[in-house]
């Protein structure tokens, strides 16, 4: 690995009392080696400190191999589906950073991450430090997990899916989606009557079959699957687009408190805390709600609504997808072509459909993923 000294900007005062902790120290260090040594500090009693407060379900891990993994997310075409290979060949995050001939990778692809990996500096090696001891530290606060490739509470869809992030942010206990089924309610944001009913009696037939809800937490579709979800005592998964120390949309305030509270409901984000919602996050986040699920209801949308980009990663992903007849109107243009794509496994309610037609096509899901 180049070295490369690393460039500080700190107020004069801190430089100061850096200097003072340099000069007690034999050999002295250089400014940039005093800020390493002072993080590796900080590192370790991360990992060694115990924390009495956290809950058994609360997971993390270790602080070296979250710093690893903020680094190489750092190298460009580094993404989760190469984070996935390098586990299975059983690789560290670690261990591709001090050795990156033991990657998996071939051909040109594989010469170029090995090279980017060599090239990293100093500097984003901090960074990766610095990141990971701030986020676990955050975590903590917000009594969170966070979870990476390996860990046994990592969502096994997600991993086996075409977008298994390498980090997972989690707030509420992850043990609600071990196996069990799981199904995705999205929509448009201005979701009315027929079609608000539509989705709510929908979630509400999944969650007492024991299916998970999964979707958004945005206003429209997604607040009305998670809410129908809990009215029926079952599970929902609320996948954000920030961080999850932070509400969004904030007209869902009531809801975020209410969910938070509720002990069959949990918050995910690919995203640490501190980040806010972007249109890239909510694009991700579209994207993360269909990993999770077996089969994707879209209740009401436009054709250039976001909930069409789930139905787009559904399609990607080879999920099921089901959507209500459109009535024609410019709001339900986006049911109306999933309706027309003529796919074998997509199905169309009627707006007047019972539970049993939900329930036949729920039961469908297991035998066709």
């Amino acid at each position: 690995m180049a070295t490369h000294r690393v460039e500080t900007r700190l107020s004069e005062t801190t430089i100061r009392e850096l200097d003072g902790w340099r000069s007690g120290r034999t050999p002295s260090p250089s400014r940039s080696e005093a800020i390493e040594l002072l993080l590796e500090e900080r590192l370790c009693r991360g990992q060694t400190e115990a924390r009495p407060a956290r809950p058994a379900s609360h997971r993390y891990p270790a602080a070296d191999r979250l710093a690893a993994t903020y680094v190489l997310e750092r190298v460009s075409g580094f993404g989760p589906v190469k984070f996935r290979e390098m586990h299975g060949a059983g690789v560290d995050p670690q261990v591709a950073i001090n050795s990156p001939d033991r990657l998996p990778f071939r051909g040109r692809t594989g010469d170029k991450l090995r090279l980017a990996i060599r090239n990293l500096s100093d500097a984003d090696v901090m960074a990766g430090r610095s990141r990971a001891i701030e986020q676990l530290e955050r975590a903590s606060s917000c009594a969170a997990s966070i979870l990476v490739h390996g860990d046994a509470e990592y969502p096994r869809r997600v991993y086996e899916s075409n977008n298994p992030v390498p980090v997972l942010y989690v707030r509420g206990d992850p043990n609600i989606w071990q196996g069990s089924g799981s199904v995705a309610v999205v929509g448009s944001r201005m979701t009315r009557d027929p079609y608000e009913t539509c989705a709510r009696n929908f979630a509400s037939t999944a969650a007492r079959k024991g299916i998970i809800v999964v979707s958004g937490f945005a206003i429209g579709a997604d607040s009305i699957g998670h809410k129908a979800a809990c009215n029926a005592g079952g599970r929902t998964i609320c996948v954000m687009p920030c961080g999850l120390d932070k509400v969004f949309p904030p007209e869902n305030r009531s809801l975020w408190d209410d969910l938070v509270a509720y002990r069959g409901a949990v918050f995910v984000s690919e995203f640490g805390f501190g980040q806010r919602a972007s249109s890239l996050s909510l694009r991700k986040r579209n994207k993360l709600i269909v990993a999770f699920a077996q089969g994707v209801v879209i209740a009401q949308s436009a054709t250039d609504g976001g909930a069409m980009n789930a139905y787009r990663f559904g399609r990607d992903q080879k999920k099921p997808i089901a959507t209500f007849r459109a009535d024609g109107s410019m709001y339900t243009t986006g049911n109306a072509a999933i309706s027309e794509s003529n796919e074998i496994r997509d199905v169309t309610f009627e707006v007047a459909a019972n539970g049993s037609a939900y329930e036949a096509w729920l039961d469908g899901l297991s035998s066709w993923i």
